[in-house]
């Protein structure tokens, strides 16, 4: 039962700090005004998926 409390306590904490880093990132890409900025912004932020950056570049570029 204390592993499980534990565990949960432990996604709820990651959970929130994704969720504030998400934030971070968006306000950030709100803000900025130049083009290189925003791509490395994403890039960054889908590093690990490749088809959900071309997505993310595609969205942006009909901004």
């Amino acid at each position: 039962m204390d592993n499980q409390k534990y565990k949960l306590e432990k996604l709820k904490k990651a959970q929130k700090a994704k969720s504030s880093r998400d934030e971070l990132f968006n306000s950030y890409l709100d803000k900025t005004t130049k083009f290189e900025d925003k791509i490395a912004l994403v890039k960054f932020k889908q590093k690990d998926n490749n088809s959900v950056f071309l997505s993310s570049l595609k969205t942006l570029m009909k901004q």
